[in-house]
């Protein structure tokens, strides 16, 4: 247990340089899955055909023998990703946000590899207390080279406190997609991305044991949907995504995904909000010019 401020900067500093290396083949199956999940009717992808932005999610899943599975079971990044220095029923950890580049595609067929480290580790105080705040930093290689650039946000709490203020749409949106956070929704793409974390699926433990009134809708499968929704209003490459998880999203009812273009053309704002309309992702999409 991390007792002291000094005890716990040192812990969390040691984080930093982290680093793993993995190996994989983008092969056909997780690819119809995923094209399923999202509803989309595309045709069997033939070798050669690139990968949609965000789906590398489906490669490099860690096979974690069952009995090294953490109390809460696990997540994807088990492999890189900190243990929460903070103890106690209110210590939280939780995926708070992403950036990408995509510089070349990877495609079917592909043998890739993936080089992830720790590039932040800090602590600061919060409203609710202590904040232990982790980026992990992937860089996924083809046969072409560097092919994706990603930096993930993690953070660790002391306590659990209250939602943030609801925030307002960015915008009148433009383009809007009706999806519904039933239970078979967030079962399938824990399954398609290894996820075992029971706050996605177990509803007795997230309720009695984290504390959360239902089920919650993963910051990914937000992240995803929302890459989605710019493919199916822009025909343009993707060449960067960044996202913000801005309040929970629960399992229940019917959540929507929004988005605007820019004024120039160049890029779009999207955001998903809940059956009240409150925003729980915002995120910005930069497409490659024409």
């Amino acid at each position: 247990m991390t007792d002291t401020a000094d005890a716990l900067n040192n812990e969390v500093k040691s984080w930093l340089g982290r680093s793993v290396e993995n190996r994989d083949v983008v092969t056909l199956s997780p690819l119809v899955r995923m094209s399923a999940w999202l509803d989309r009717h595309d045709p069997e992808p033939k070798l050669g055909d690139p990968v949609p932005p965000g789906w590398h999610l489906l490669f490099f899943l860690i096979a974690t023998p069952q009995s090294k599975l953490w109390h809460d079971g696990g997540n994807p990044r088990v492999d890189i990703q900190p243990r929460n220095p903070f103890h106690g029923a209110g210590a939280r950890a939780m995926w708070v946000g992403c950036r990408n580049t995509f510089h070349v595609p990877l495609r079917l067929g592909d043998s890739i590899r993936r080089v992830a480290s720790i590039s932040k580790a800090t602590v600061k105080e919060g409203r609710n207390g202590r904040m232990a705040f982790v980026t992990i930093r992937d860089e996924i290689f083809g046969p072409q080279g560097l092919a994706l650039t990603e930096e993930m946000d993690l953070v660790n709490l002391e306590k659990q406190g209250g939602p943030p203020p609801a925030q307002p749409r960015p915008a009148d949106p433009v383009w809007k997609r009706s999806v519904v956070a039933d239970p078979p929704l967030l079962f399938c793409f824990s399954a398609l991305s290894y996820n075992s974390h029971r706050i996605h699926y177990d509803y007795p433990y997230t309720t009695q044991c984290e504390g959360y009134p239902r089920l919650l809708v993963t910051g990914p499968i937000q992240a995803v949907m929302l890459l989605d929704l710019a493919r199916r209003n822009d025909s343009r490459p993707i060449v960067e995504f960044s996202c913000r998880a801005m309040h929970p999203l629960y399992e229940g009812g019917t959540f929507t995904l929004e988005g605007v273009p820019a004024s120039d053309n160049k890029s779009a704002t999207v955001w998903t909000c809940n059956a009240e309309g409150v925003v729980c992702m915002t995120a910005e999409v930069k497409f490659a010019s024409r």
